[in-house]
């Protein structure tokens, strides 16, 4: 047996349906894909043996989740990599914030972008000394967060902004231009992946996150083939 049929594939399998919260069999990228995503994704990981009896666990993952929506990388990266150490059953859970993590905290900051990461130090440090009710009387900064594909600073997106699977300015990175540049702890978990996979939420130019989604899965059927995209033909 030569060495390329020998190699196993790792990636794990994915498919167009899902199982909501009665069992049933719903197909992804639909209406009540995206209205149960919020808390299904939760779910998932709050119901796998032991999770919800771990308390310490159960906050080092909220702490992880909060660090990580803020696009606290590092502090984010710390939270989960503790996490995973109490449970390795979190593996397939979370392996994608941590490489985003890594990945984004492997790219050196430029000289502006050093001045800004100053500037919210001083910034939070007042916020800090004062009570809540004189917050109004410090100037705001501009809240930046890094882009989890290039690393580079870019004005705050809320994740859910839409695009309508067309590369805009309303959800890209000022700097590389990819589509949803923000972290979120909803749309990069696996089953928000698979959600943005088959609703095809990314242009065809936004290679990079096609690339890394069939690198870690293997969805049967391909988009081009599921039932959402043949619906979707139809209608155009």
């Amino acid at each position: 047996m030569n060495q390329e049929k020998s190699k196993k594939d790792t990636r794990q399998p994915i498919t167009d349906e899902f199982l909501d919260s009665e069992g049933k069999k719903q197909v992804r990228s639909t209406s009540v894909d995206f209205q149960t995503l919020p808390f299904r994704h939760i779910e998932v990981v709050w119901n796998l043996p032991g999770f919800q009896q771990d308390k310490e666990l159960v906050e080092l993952m909220g702490k992880a989740r909060g660090y990580y929506d803020a696009g606290r990388y590092s502090e984010a990266l710390d939270y989960l990599t503790r996490s995973l150490e109490k449970m390795p059953e979190l593996e397939p859970y979370i392996f994608y914030y941590i490489r985003v993590c890594k990945q984004v905290l492997a790219i050196p900051l430029n000289e502006e972008e050093k001045r800004y990461e100053e500037e919210r130090v001083r910034y939070r440090s007042r916020i800090a000394s004062l009570p809540k009710f004189l917050w109004w009387i410090v100037p705001k900064i501009e809240n930046r967060i890094r882009c989890k594909w290039c690393g580079r600073y870019t004005r705050f997106i809320h994740p859910d902004v839409p695009t309508f699977g067309f590369s805009t300015y309303a959800n890209s990175c000022d700097y590389c231009k990819g589509m949803y540049p923000m972290p979120s702890w909803v749309w990069d978990s696996p089953d928000g992946r698979a959600y943005s996979y088959y609703r095809m939420s990314f242009s065809p130019e936004n290679k990079q996150f096609y690339e890394k989604f069939l690198k870690d899965y293997k969805p049967n059927p391909l988009v081009e083939d599921s039932r959402f995209y043949s619906k979707k033909q139809t209608i155009s």
